[in-house]
C-alpha cells in the first residue's frame, strides 16, 4: 500500500516550488493555493478507506510503512478540510457581512443538505440491490446524517452542525460597526462548539464524530489573526525557522500526549495544521492533478463506498487488493466528475444569482 504513497509523494515533490531566501508564498492560504493541499489529503482519505475492506490481508514491509503512516495521520486526515472551511467563511463574512451570514442558512447549508441527501438516494438503491436489511429508522436518520446507510455521514453532520453553529454565532454581525469586534462572534461560535462536542460525547457518539471540530473554529481564529501572525513568521528566514522548530517541538510533545486526553489531542491537531500552513508559507505545489482532487472533494468523499462497496461484494477486495484500490479509485473519480456538473446545473437553477 505504501507504493501509492510514493507515487504522491513523487507527484508532490515534482510540483512543488521553494521560495527564494527571505521570499515567501504569498498564496498559501488562498482558495487556489489551498486546492492541492485538500487534493493530497482526500486522496489519503480514500486509501484510508480502500485499506479498511482488507486491512487483515495486509502483510510485508510496505504495508506495515503504509499502517505506520496511517496510523499516525489518524484523524487530521481532515484537518485542513475543516480548518480551510472555517477560515474562507471568516473570510467572507469579513467581506460580505451579514449578507453572507445569511446565505449560511439560506444557500450553503441547505445546498449541502441537498446534495448529501441526492447521493445518499444512490446508496440505498445500492443497499436493496445487494439485499441489505434497512430499517425505516435508519433510512430516516440517515437523511440528516446521524447514521449511514453506506455511505460515511460524520463529517457531513459536523459540517451541517457547524454552519448551524456559525450562523448562530454571526447572526447579529450587522451591527458591529468595527471588525476587531468580531471577536467576539468567534468567541461564541468557539463555546458553541465545545458544548456540541459535549453533547456528541455524552451521546455516546464515536470520538472521531467530535474529537477535530474545533479545527474549524481555528481557522476562524486564524483568519482574524492572520495579518499579525504573517507580519510575525514572514518576517524573514530566521524567524521563519525559528517558528517552524517550535511548531515541530510542540507537534512531537503534544503528539506524545494526544491519547492521554482531548485537550492534547485538540491542542496536537492545532500543531498539525500550524506545521501544514507554515510548511505552505515557503512551500507552493501547483498541481492540477492534486488541485482537481481539491475542487471535488464533497463528490469523492461520499461517492468513494459505492465503487468500494461493489468491488468488495464482488470479491476483488481480497483476491485483488491492488486492483480493487486501483479500480475503486478510477471510478470514484469517474463518478465524481459526471456527478458535480450535473449537480452544478442542478444547484445553479435553484439558487439562481440575483439580479443587479
Amino acid at each position: 500500500m505504501f507504493a501509492f504513497i510514493l507515487i504522491l509523494m513523487m507527484i508532490i515533490i515534482g510540483s512543488s516550488t521553494v521560495s527564494k531566501p527571505n521570499e515567501f508564498n504569498k498564496n498559501y492560504i488562498s482558495r487556489d493555493g489551498t486546492a492541492a493541499i485538500k487534493g493530497i489529503f482526500v486522496i489519503l482519505v480514500f486509501l484510508s478507506h480502500a485499506v479498511s475492506y482488507f486491512s487483515n490481508y495486509m502483510t510485508g514491509f510496505f504495508d506495515d510503512a503504509y499502517r505506520v503512516m496511517q496510523n499516525h495521520i489518524g484523524q487530521m486526515v481532515v484537518a485542513m478540510f475543516l480548518f480551510y472551511s472555517g477560515y474562507g467563511i471568516m473570510e467572507q463574512i469579513k467581506k460580505r457581512k451579514n449578507t453572507y451570514v445569511k446565505s449560511i442558512a439560506t444557500k450553503r447549508f441547505p445546498n449541502l443538505f441537498l446534495n448529501y441527501n441526492i447521493t445518499s438516494l444512490f446508496y440505498l438503491i445500492l443497499a436493496i440491490c445487494l439485499g441489505k436489511g434497512l430499517t425505516i429508522k435508519k433510512i430516516l436518520l440517515s437523511i440528516v446524517a446521524w447514521d449511514g446507510i453506506g455511505q460515511s455521514t460524520w463529517f457531513i453532520f459536523v459540517t451541517l452542525s457547524l454552519y448551524i453553529l456559525t450562523f448562530i454565532s454571526f447572526y447579529f454581525i450587522g451591527r458591529l460597526k468595527n471588525e476587531k469586534y468580531y471577536i467576539i462572534n468567534i468567541i461564541i461560535l468557539s463555546v458553541l462548539t465545545a458544548a456540541f462536542i459535549v453533547g456528541l460525547y455524552f451521546i455516546g457518539k464515536e470520538s472521531y464524530w467530535w474529537d477535530t471540530a474545533l479545527l474549524f473554529v481555528l481557522g476562524f481564529w486564524y483568519s482574524y489573526f492572520k495579518e499579525y501572525i504573517e507580519k510575525i513568521v514572514m518576517k524573514n528566514d530566521i524567524v521563519y525557522l525559528a517558528a517552524v522548530a517550535a511548531v515541530a517541538v510542540l507537534y512531537v510533545y503534544t503528539k506524545q500526549l494526544s491519547y492521554k486526553h482531548l485537550i492534547f489531542y485538540t491542542v496536537y491537531g492545532f500543531m498539525f495544521v500550524a506545521a501544514v500552513v507554515i510548511f505552505t508559507m515557503k512551500v507552493e505545489i501547483k498541481s492540477n492533478l492534486l488541485s482537481w482532487f481539491g475542487d471535488h472533494i464533497f463528490s469523492i468523499y461520499i461517492l468513494q463506498r459505492i465503487p468500494l462497496i461493489i468491488l468488495h461484494e464482488m470479491g476483488i477486495s481480497h483476491a485483488h487488493r491492488y486492483v480493487f484500490v486501483i479500480l475503486s479509485f478510477a471510478i470514484t473519480c469517474a463518478i465524481a466528475e459526471v456527478y458535480d456538473v450535473l449537480y452544478a446545473k442542478l444547484s445553479s437553477k435553484i439558487w439562481k444569482p440575483k439580479k443587479q
